[in-house]
């Protein structure tokens, strides 16, 4: 067996990859889905547990888009550089007593005038006398009425995973985090922390995550963040274990977004026009008429340069995408692993890409520095800051995933879009004083760098991925 230590990505997007549970969002009551934009992606929140991700009890935090200036004045720990706004979390809810806007900012899953309650939310079928106590949000008749019927949504009662939207039953209690975005079916109260990107709002206050978006892709839904059994699953074509849970998840690719992920417009896509790279062109971003996300489509002729493709005995048996890339169809060598373990078209051979390029991920730059949007969004290899050393992405800094920023931040960015930037996180109280611990992906020196008792591999927080 060849053991090739790279490091699996993540995306504290918006809300991306690898990290904890709940999330500051605001609600809306209608029978539209809700779409608040901004979020946490990918990364894991040294708060995050099992199941309910870290806890704020701070009476006085910033609640969702009120201002900030660093991720210590939001309850979600989170502070958009950009906007100087409180970014939605999915690492971290608020304690009894906490301000809150919606249910499901809370640890209690119930937000009552206000402020989380003390008690726990008032599971399906049983007696209520208001929506915001229920954990489905709606209290009808004296009942609390299911928002599924062919699952259980967070915070009514399971004694095994099954049974569970989110599949993850812990304490008795099904939770939300089993990735680091709410699974297809689970409560919700904004699109931003739906690993589809859409929420569905009900008759009641709250809401369940809609399917993914459909297309003409190979991929079968298997967007980032979903549950996933094996490789095959996702569009990425990897799948491993979340940091938090254990639970296995379709880990986003760095750089653009591969054939069948989540997208915003045409140059979030691996192939998408002006980029120079083999593939050029082949690929658009199908958004279906009135939506905001849709889905990168098939190419429209050879697999370019970033996307997944065909590759035997990885962490997979192997992947099922297409063995087609552009400069080198069939069992060329074309297509490989990149940093985060996912097999990639790389046509470029054995030539990098220098700071300041064109790049389609962190595999086509030289000294594997990160692949980040510039100004206008176009992905380029990362140029340090004159006389920087760190081949990490200081806070301000533009990032397409968590793994690309520096330790003790994350990428903040709207789900299905490759423009982020690397934002405050807060570090537990009682770590206050020391340095933040590096989440999924991020550098380390050594594994006491990493949180979640990570490994340290290659110089990144990450599980080793090996080759058969």
């Amino acid at each position: 067996m060849i053991r090739i230590d790279v490091f699996a990505g993540n995306v504290l997007v918006m809300v991306g990859a690898l990290t904890g549970t709940l999330w500051i969002t605001s609600a809306c009551s209608s029978s539209t889905s809700v779409d608040n934009g901004v979020g946490v992606g990918g990364g894991f929140n040294p708060n995050g547990g099992a199941g309910n991700g870290g806890s704020t009890s701070s009476l006085l935090c910033a609640q969702f888009n009120q201002q900030c200036d660093s991720g210590a004045d939001c309850c979600s720990g989170a502070c958009n550089q950009t906007s100087k706004t409180c970014a939605s979390s999915i690492n971290q809810c608020t304690d009894a007593n906490g301000p809150c806007q919606s249910s499901t900012e809370c640890c209690s899953l119930s937000c009552t005038a206000g402020k989380c309650s003390t008690g726990a939310c008032i599971a399906d079928d049983q007696s209520c006398t208001a929506s915001s106590g229920c954990c489905s949000g709606n209290c009808d008749a004296g009942v609390c009425h299911p928002l599924n019927t062919s699952c259980s949504t967070a915070g009514n009662p399971c004694t095994d995973n099954s049974q569970c939207c989110s599949t993850l039953c812990s304490g008795g209690t099904c939770q939300l985090g089993a990735s680091y975005c709410i699974q297809s079916g689970d409560v919700c109260s904004q699109s931003g922390t739906c690993c589809s990107g859409t929420c569905e709002m009900g008759t009641g206050t709250l809401g369940i995550c809609a399917p993914p978006p459909s297309g003409s892709t190979f991929c079968s839904g298997g967007i980032d963040g979903t549950v996933c059994g094996d490789c095959n699953n996702c569009c990425s074509r990897l799948c491993a274990p979340f940091a938090a849970t254990g639970v296995k998840v379709c880990q986003p690719a760095s750089g653009c977004r591969v054939d069948g992920d989540l997208c915003r417009k045409d140059s979030d896509c691996c192939g998408a026009a002006g980029t120079g790279l083999p593939g050029d062109g082949n690929v658009v971003c199908e958004i279906d008429s009135g939506k905001a996300i849709g889905i990168c489509r098939n190419p429209r002729s050879c697999n370019p340069q970033g996307n997944v493709c065909h590759f035997k005995n990885y962490v997979c048996d192997n992947s099922s995408a297409r063995n087609d890339c552009c400069a080198g169809v069939g069992n060329s060598g074309v297509c490989q692993l990149d940093t985060l373990g996912v097999p990639r078209c790389n046509g470029l051979g054995t030539t990098c890409r220098q700071g300041g390029d064109t790049c389609s991920s962190a595999m086509d730059c030289c000294n594997q520095l990160p692949c980040v949007p510039d100004a206008h969004g176009a992905l380029r290899c990362y140029t340090l800051p004159d006389g920087g050393t760190s081949t990490c992405v200081l806070t301000g800094g533009t990032c397409s995933i968590a793994g690309d920023c520096c330790p003790g931040t994350t990428c903040i960015q709207a789900l299905g879009s490759t423009q982020g930037v690397c934002g405050n996180t807060t570090p537990p109280p009682a770590d206050a004083g020391t340095p933040a611990c590096a989440a999924y992906g991020q550098i380390c020196a050594a594994a006491a760098d990493c949180c979640a008792a990570l490994p340290c591999t290659a110089n990144h927080c990450a599980y080793p991925v090996i080759i058969n």
